[in-house]
């Protein structure tokens, strides 16, 4: 089931608060981050932006698969792209350290759908929902969504995404 965002963002104290203690007031736990699936690196940093390759969801150690507009319903895709985004925010804090980063600047989120499903954004926005709680109004990324015919492993969502570091 999926995590409600509190609906009053100033509650969250931002401006006294990092994003572990962030996570942590939401209710929400970061995974165990993956390990690359092939000749890549999750996470590659160039200056001062902090590049995720595309990563899907998993839930209790598994992908989740299935086609949105087929097996799975558009809430289950926006749970899946929840995860996801948590799931990239795991490798973000292996990696640099959460509390380093600035905010997210870009969504590239592609979801495998069924051919007549045109709700991709909304599927975005499972993502999206959670970088407005974690990091305000002010900060949310461009973001595109495209449906896909067929992603890695069957899951539904996979996102890859560029973070500004502090």
């Amino acid at each position: 089931m999926m995590n409600k965002m509190p609906c009053n963002l100033d509650t969250l104290k931002r401006e006294t608060m990092n994003f572990t203690d962030r996570l942590t007031q939401l209710g929400l736990e970061l995974p165990a981050p993956i390990d690359p699936l092939g000749s890549y690196k999750t996470v590659s940093i160039s200056g001062s932006q902090l590049y995720v390759s595309g990563l899907g969801p998993f839930e209790n150690g598994k992908p989740i698969i299935g086609v949105v507009g087929g097996d799975i319903s558009l809430e289950r895709a926006q749970e899946a792209a929840r995860l996801t985004m948590l799931m990239i925010l795991s490798c973000v804090n292996q990696a640099h350290g959460l509390d380093k980063i600035d905010r997210c600047s870009r969504l590239t989120v592609y979801v495998r759908a069924d051919s007549s499903f045109t709700q991709h954004p909304k599927v975005a926005n499972g993502a999206s929902d959670l970088l407005l709680a974690l990091f305000g109004p002010d900060k949310l990324p461009a973001r595109s969504a495209l449906g896909v015919h067929t992603l890695p492993m069957g899951i539904p969502v996979e996102i890859d995404s560029i973070f500004e570091l502090k």
